[in-house]
């Protein structure tokens, strides 16, 4: 939690409530971090443009009203001593948000799970799905009909044999896992889902007993590794609270299957398994559960991640 120190707060100023702000205000005031709040004029359709000859000055009028309603929004929280600043953004959303953590080297995102007018049927809008993707920096995304606090929280770790990279990220995953669930008092659920790639339960070709054997050893190997992962923290695969999962559907779908049987207020989880990787996709894993998760969640991007937004020159 106390890694971050400088943090983006999107918000819709055409709403009445502000969900990620009341959480960033809270975190800011645990960790004495900078908050930035912003808004997006988006850029208008070639259609918009058509119908409206006038489109500049508009956007400059919509800018005016956002910027006066985001420093109304910052200037009680200047009175209570936070260092607020506030920015309205043109552009594409997304785009532009991540222009933004470049420019004024942010550590973190918060922006509720989805728009108003997200044109996406799923949980997460478009935007989100955009920012998880290629954020340059972690990215929390948090669900509007809740209150600000996260009481059960899931960290999704993948413990994986000398890989240096992965290894920093499981420790990271699980120390905001941790100090999260802390914060609140709350309880801090750990897993690991695995498959066995390329074998199933009804591989017809498999020597009788040879499949059952191979299933066995990898989760013996498995629950070692994740054991391995978890001795510092005093913690095993039979520790309660710790789920070692294996689902033929595949580790997303696992992980997203607790979360809604443990009532998770928010899931703690890596977006891409390599470190050094420009490029927009998540990693299939986080991808599943992405697509399948209905809470709060915190996404950490690996060491060396580079986003394939740029900042735009002036």
């Amino acid at each position: 939690m106390k890694r971050f120190k400088n943090i983006l707060v999107a918000v819709d100023t055409r709403l009445q409530e502000y969900p990620a702000l009341q959480w960033a205000i809270r975190l800011a005031e645990h960790n004495q971090a900078k908050l930035e709040v912003v808004d997006v004029v988006p850029a208008f359709s070639w259609i918009a443009r058509l119908a409206m000859p006038d489109s500049e000055r508009t956007k400059q009028v919509l800018a005016v009203e956002k910027r006066q309603r985001l420093e109304a929004i910052a200037a009680p929280l200047r009175d209570q001593g936070f260092d607020v600043t506030t920015k309205v953004l043109f552009g594409k959303t997304s785009v532009e948000i991540m222009r933004e953590v470049l420019k004024s080297s942010h550590d973190l995102v918060l922006r509720v799970t989805k728009g108003v007018h997200s044109r996406r049927t799923g949980f997460f809008g478009t935007t989100s799905l955009r920012l998880l993707h290629s954020s340059p920096c972690a990215v929390w995304l948090v669900r509007p009909d809740r209150p600000p606090q996260f009481s059960r929280v899931l960290a999704a770790v993948d413990p994986a044999p000398h890989d240096v990279a992965q290894e920093v990220m499981n420790k990271t995953l699980m120390d905001l896992g941790r100090s999260l669930a802390d914060f609140e008092h709350g309880q801090l659920h750990v897993v690991h889902a695995w498959e066995l790639i390329g074998l199933s339960a009804d591989e017809s070709w498999a020597i009788p007993g040879q499949l059952e054997e191979a299933m066995r050893k990898a989760k013996t190997e498995v629950a070692e590794a994740l054991d391995d992962f978890l001795a510092p923290y005093e913690l095993s695969h039979r520790s309660e609270g710790v789920h070692l999962l294996h689902d033929e559907a595949g580790p997303g779908h696992a992980i997203a299957e607790l979360a809604k049987q443990q009532d998770i207020d928010i899931v703690v989880m890596g977006t891409l398994s390599r470190s050094g990787i420009s490029g927009v996709l998540m990693g299939n894993t986080a991808e599943q559960v992405i697509d399948r998760v209905e809470c709060s969640v915190l996404t950490i991007k690996p060491n060396g991640f580079i986003s394939p937004v740029t900042v735009k020159q002036e």
